[in-house]
């Protein structure tokens, strides 16, 4: 279970995130001392060497044997020279298309919600597919090899058996999700032992309180020079982690030193930065069509890299005050793409549109309405706005929300949480970006910070209890051993919306049908209602298979097996008890 790791010598956290990703570390003895001395690393360059940052694209290039080539700023690097190299030779082989290049696929894990499986396949920049657990595995093994070459470059004696890991993923994910991470993370060879998740709007939540307990201390006379206050216990606040796939929301409560305790399941939905790029990559479509975009990416990779590059960074510069028009430099090679595949020309398609009054195309620079841009951002912000009304409505009155994730630094989605919810303090502490990643090393450190946590989904399994015409259909009845029984009927292990204590767990008695088991396979559903009552209504879901060994049959033996089911964990944690002894089962959601 979650529980202190006083045996490492450090802390490493891995923040892969959908845009951006990063680690960090801290050692034991610097955690005692100080919390958030957190050592990251400060040389991930993009570009010619203009753009020194924390973090690195999430963006991997492998060559055509599926080998890594580079990760970060330095695939993206890469991989456009292997275009520009590919455009200039002369005999046409176009050698990048047998590369593969990858951006931005951790959002895979969310849109396969309810059918990841081990086999699931990735789609790369120029539609070849490749195996999802490979992608993500190389990905994670470069963010672990990274950090402890610098490791080493900055202490004598540590190697990866001293490390503790934990690597964020959104509060929202599945099981299954949270599974294909570590089996991923293992492969590349982390070791299962040495693992644990950090959910992120948890993080960022420890992170946050010792950060502004700091503030506190340092406006305040006379406050101690070095230690942290223990927060005022009952304090009701929310989190909102808005990173590039994601908006992860949770609401905590303030326990006595430094301790959380949730007080509503983690919710959310896919309204990150991404987003506002897939409703320009939607416009654009209207206006030019879908497969003139498609052609454009496949024909002029470079260029088509370069535009996002550039659309990123227009996008970051918008704000409620902006107006006129919004300047992005088109190549002259969409154009000239567009015209290839089209019966129309450039210049009728523009004023043929329905946004001919909005677009306009001036030496070679694409300029939009500002209004219409603002748009681009519309969606995610409504998602995002009315899923925290919602919230507000079910906790009631909250101290503060805190905003953190890159994201969260856009001017109108900041405009957006502040104009609609006025009476509420709102709080976007510095270093937002980086709060869940440093948030995640606090974690690794002390993981029953999190004293409690409420449960996203109803879990259980299938039962054939003694069939009752009052309550059970007719097409359910079953005979068994002679007996009339309901087959499918839906038991809960534990109801959604249930405050579980991390370190807790729920029983459930198994027995087996033959003397000759050797295990059960027991299959587990989940629901987001609270009470469902069969395996086959429509909101119930399979969730995955728990294994239960049997010790051996002796005569006389009852040989009743309790599963020992760990909610109250970043993850699901599973064990088998018979007759006082722990046996390992296994939870298989892939």
């Amino acid at each position: 279970m979650d529980a202190p790791r006083k045996d490492r010598l450090l802390v490493a956290a891995i923040d892969f995130g959908t845009t951006y990703s990063g680690y960090a570390f801290s050692f034991l003895a610097e955690y005692e001392e100080d919390p958030l001395k957190i050592q990251l690393n400060q040389s991930w360059i993009a570009g010619t060497g203009a753009l020194i940052s924390e973090k690195t694209a999430s963006c991997i290039l492998l060559d055509p044997d599926k080998k890594l080539v580079a990760f970060g700023y330095q695939a993206e690097e890469d991989y456009i020279q292997l275009v520009e190299d590919s455009e200039e030779d002369d005999n046409d082989d176009r050698i990048y298309e047998k590369y593969y290049y990858f951006r931005r696929f951790k959002m895979l894990l969310h849109k396969c919600s309810g059918g990841l499986t081990r086999e699931a396949m990735i789609v790369d920049e120029t539609g070849k597919k490749l195996s999802a657990m490979l992608v993500i595995s190389l990905s994670i093994g470069y963010m672990k090899d990274h950090l402890m070459s610098l490791i080493k470059k900055r202490c004598i004696g540590v190697d990866e058996d001293d490390i503790h890991w934990v690597i964020t993923i959104p509060a929202i994910w599945e099981d299954s999700a949270k599974q294909f991470m570590r089996e991923a993370a293992v492969d590349c060879g982390i070791k299962s032992d040495q693992l644990t998740f950090a959910l992120e709007p948890e993080a960022a939540s420890l992170y946050c309180q010792l950060m502004k307990t700091v503030l506190a201390e340092e406006e305040t006379p006379g406050a101690r020079k070095k230690g942290f206050r223990s927060s005022s216990s009952g304090e009701k606040y929310m989190i909102l982690d808005l990173g590039g796939g994601t908006a992860d929301i949770t609401v905590h409560e303030r326990e006595v030193n430094e301790c959380l305790k949730e007080i509503h399941e983690p919710s959310g939905g896919p309204w990150g930065g991404t987003a506002v790029d897939r409703e320009f990559f939607a416009f654009l479509s209207k206006v030019f069509g879908g497969k003139a975009i498609e052609h454009f990416k496949k024909k002029c990779m470079f260029d088509y890299v370069e535009f996002c590059r550039n659309f990123e960074i227009k996008k970051r510069t918008i704000t409620a005050e902006t107006t006129g028009k919004v300047v992005l430099n088109l190549p002259p090679s969409f154009r000239d793409t567009f015209e290839e595949n089209s019966n129309l020309s450039f210049n009728d398609a523009l004023s043929r549109s329905k946004y001919s009054d909005n677009i306009r195309w001036v030496g070679g620079k694409l300029k939009i309405d500002a209004d219409v841009v603002k748009g681009f951002f519309d969606e995610p912000i409504k998602e995002i706005v009315n899923h925290v009304g919602m919230l507000l409505k079910k906790v009631g009155k909250i101290d503060m929300i805190m905003m953190v994730g890159g994201f969260s630094d856009c001017p109108l989605v900041d405009k957006a949480i502040h104009d609609n919810f006025p009476g509420i303090p709102i709080l976007n502490p510095k270093d937002a970006v980086l709060a869940v990643l440093k948030g995640a090393v606090i974690f690794g450190h002390k993981p029953m910070a999190i004293v409690s946590r409420v449960t996203r989904y109803t879990y259980g399994y299938e039962s054939w209890p003694n069939f009752d015409p009052k309550v059970h259909p007719q097409e359910l009845k079953v005979k068994v051993g002679g007996v009339d029984c309901c087959k499918g009927v839906f038991h809960p292990y534990i109801k959604k919306g249930t405050e579980i204590k991390c370190g807790e767990y729920i029983t459930s008695a198994h027995r087996p049908v033959s003397d000759n088991q050797k295990d059960m396979a027991i299959r587990i559903y989940i629901s987001e209602k609270k009470d469902p009552k069969y395996i086959k209504d429509p909101d119930v879901r399979h969730l995955g298979t728990l294994k239960l060994p049997l010790p051996e049959f002796k005569p006389g033996s009852k040989r009743r097996v309790q599963g020992r089911l760990h909610f109250g964990a970043t993850e699901v944690m599973i064990e088998a008890e018979n007759e006082g002894v722990i046996y390992k089962a296994t939870f298989d959601c892939l």
